[in-house]
């Protein structure tokens, strides 16, 4: 049976928080859009709370609230949070990048600028394989930035593939989305106080090639 538009992937819920595998191209939180939180809302009955929000074009595990005290207690946790992504280009083994980011509201795009005129974005990556001039990177996001992983693999020589803001290659181009990928989630549950873990695989067949 066809699943409903506003169904929501639940990888995990309790009665606290909820953590749904977010489809590419549906957006986080958009006032008056069919969201991720608009679906999570209707699956709950109840106000939920995002924790952290993707880009549109960018699928993945996204962890929400259930209540206000626990979205506090989950905002000043530590959340370790990996991605997968495939660039263009031959990146190093592994690296930090750091970068300051400036975030232009108007036209929603994001660029590298000198210490003092934009947010410090860090980020470390490794590199799981390489076929040809595209790799196949986990990405650990240490800050969480607008756009910061596109923004800074762009900087970094390596693009996202597919990637039509940022990628030069795939610039204008329509029906792609960035070969970026929301992985992992690693934290404590702010109430029982248990380590939860939380894995999901990308179905984009751009990922396919590296399995």
């Amino acid at each position: 049976m066809e699943k409903a538009k506003n169904d929501v992937n639940t990888v995990f819920e309790d009665e606290y928080l909820i953590i749904v595998n977010k489809p590419a191209g549906v957006a986080s939180q958009c006032e008056g859009s069919d969201d991720i939180v608009s679906r999570a809302k209707k699956h709950t009955g109840r106000d939920v709370f995002i924790i952290n929000r993707l880009d549109q074009p960018v699928g993945g595990l996204v962890l929400l609230a259930k209540d206000k005290n626990t979205a506090a207690a989950l905002s000043d946790l530590e959340i370790e949070k990996h991605y997968l992504t495939v660039v263009c280009g031959m990146p190093k083994e592994k690296d930090r990048l750091e970068n300051y980011l400036f975030h232009n509201k108007r036209q929603n795009t994001v660029k590298i600028v000198n210490k003092g005129m934009g947010k410090l974005a860090l980020l470390e990556y490794k590199k799981i394989s390489q076929r040809g001039t595209y790799a196949l990177l986990d990405v650990r996001l240490i800050t969480g930035r607008h756009h910061q992983i596109r923004v800074q693999m762009t900087a970094n020589g390596t693009p996202i593939y597919g990637d039509t803001k940022y990628n030069p290659e795939f610039r204008h181009k329509r029906g792609v989305f960035p070969a970026l990928f929301s992985h992992s989630l690693k934290f404590i549950h702010p109430v029982t106080k248990e380590e939860m873990y939380f894995e999901a695989k990308p179905d984009d067949k751009v990922f396919e090639v590296f399995y």
